[in-house]
């Protein structure tokens, strides 16, 4: 009889650390799951700025490339009048 309650014991002190361990695990993989989710989160969010960064350079490029038009016309106008470009002062050809 003292043998089956040893072994009883000592089933019973195996089957506490098989619990604790699988509730160790069960907590790791939350931890993880979580961590995922918010470097998911993080990733959507750079995602989000990078596209509204390509949009800001773009409009940029847009502008960028309407004031070389509008330079090149002043200056074509301006040549066109015998204006000269303050680059072409003190220049001698």
């Amino acid at each position: 009889m003292d043998e089956l309650l040893r072994e009883r014991d000592i089933l019973n002190k195996n089957m506490l650390k098989a619990i604790n361990a699988t509730q160790k695990q069960i907590d790791l993989v939350k931890l993880h799951e979580q961590a995922k989710r918010s470097l998911e989160e993080e990733i959507q969010n750079y995602r989000e700025e990078a596209q509204k960064q390509r949009k800001i350079i773009f409009q940029l490029e847009k502008e960028r490339d309407r004031y070389i038009n509008e330079a090149s016309d002043l200056t074509q106008k301006a040549d066109s009048f015998g204006m000269h470009r303050p680059l072409d002062k003190g220049k001698r050809g």
